[in-house]
């Protein structure tokens, strides 16, 4: 399986809990023995740069390749330009059998509306969207404002992302508990998947 992994946060990057499982999960698909491209906004390159790692291969390219955002904020066009991008490789190489993006700052939104406008380079290829901490509910619990800008348009790309999504993933059941309570979740395709971890981890320290 060709698998893609759309993301804002990869070791060595600082991050939260989005790095550590991007990590994991193209560790483990990799050791299965799928084809793991991950893909990481990084403004620090010129361009794109393209590594391999024992895990994946990793993208890393500047937002501003895609020129967005000259009319853009800042989060909505990184998002373009993940859409923009994976089409560019989606044309030299071909489709991929899934495409995995975070829900966190709505990345995936201008994908998923290349996918609703039927473009063929996209339409027919899954993209899944992680849940681990939308911007929209942890501004809440944080009580920062969310109807100031960008804030509550940051929130409507991933409101939009988590319902067009081919399947829902979340970290947790107390996630997939709360969104409801804000907003009608219109996605059937819902699961819980809990971080993964390797095997090993999880087992008792030698004496």
């Amino acid at each position: 399986m060709n698998y893609w992994i759309l993301t804002t946060e990869y070791p060595p990057f600082f991050g939260g809990g989005i790095s550590t499982y991007c990590y994991h999960t193209a560790r483990m698909l990799s050791e299965k023995g799928h084809t793991v491209t991950v893909f990481i906004n990084d403004k620090s390159v010129e361009n794109t740069i393209i590594e391999k790692l024992p895990e994946a291969r990793l993208i890393r390219f500047n937002p501003s390749i895609a020129k967005a955002d000259a009319f853009l904020g800042n989060e909505t066009a990184i998002s373009y330009a993940f859409a923009w991008l994976v089409e560019e490789f989606i044309e030299k190489e071909g489709k991929p059998d899934v495409i995995e993006s975070q829900d966190y700052n709505g990345i995936a939104y201008f994908l998923l509306q290349y996918k609703y406008c039927l473009f063929d380079w996209c339409r027919d290829v899954p993209v899944v969207v992680t849940m681990h901490s939308p911007n929209f509910l942890y501004m809440e619990y944080n009580e920062l404002p969310l109807y100031k800008q960008p804030n509550y348009w940051i929130g409507e790309m991933e409101r939009f992302s988590i319902q067009a999504a081919y399947m829902l993933l979340s970290r947790s059941e107390y996630l997939l508990s709360e969104l409801p309570k804000r907003f009608v979740i219109n996605n059937s395709s819902l699961h819980v998947r809990p971080s993964p971890r390797p095997a090993e981890a999880l087992l008792p320290p030698q004496a």
